[in-house]
């Protein structure tokens, strides 16, 4: 049952995906995953806080700028199986503006940079890192967390996204 209700999910937002931003649906349905009782959502779709290992630092720039960057200077490209992910921050819950991966070898290459981005109260960005498996090529191990590495996440997105504005 689960099974088919998460293959049914990724149906739909491939569809939504033509009509309205990825990362838009996904905060819509982490909106509503986080609303809904833990009984009546499956864990897949469940929202999680970020790892705290991961945090990079404030981007200082807009969420949508920094999206923008990442998607068309750099080569991320956005993800629709990963996790949903909110935190609360300053009484506040921030839900993710992003969630991208980096595949320097591409789609089935061995490995990818998994970026979430997150929107602040002033205006700037949360940037938060991890380097892992990528789940095309390597889904068990992806979800073993086999090579899981947030420092080598985030000094693999130092050197890729060289940008001052950047406060790790």
């Amino acid at each position: 049952m689960i099974p088919t209700l998460v293959a049914l999910g990724l149906i739909v937002a491939a569809f939504l995906a033509r009509r309205v931003p990825l990362w838009s649906i996904r905060r819509r349905g982490a909106r509503v995953s986080r609303r809904a009782p833990d009984r009546l959502v499956p864990s897949p779709l469940r929202v999680l806080p970020p790892p705290p290992d991961e945090f990079l630092g404030v981007w200082g720039v807009r969420p949508a700028d920094a999206r923008a960057r990442l998607l068309d200077r750099h080569g991320f490209d956005q993800q629709v199986r990963a996790y949903l992910h909110a935190y609360e921050r300053d009484g506040r819950v921030a839900y993710e503006a992003a969630s991208c991966a980096y595949r320097p070898d591409g789609l089935l290459g061995g490995w990818q940079l998994h970026v979430r981005l997150f929107p602040r109260t002033d205006g700037d960005t949360d940037v938060w890192c991890h380097w892992e498996r990528n789940p095309n090529v390597a889904p068990i191990a992806h979800l073993r967390k086999d090579g899981y590495d947030p420092e080598e996440g985030k000094r693999r997105f130092r050197a890729l996204v060289d940008d001052d504005s950047i406060d790790a």
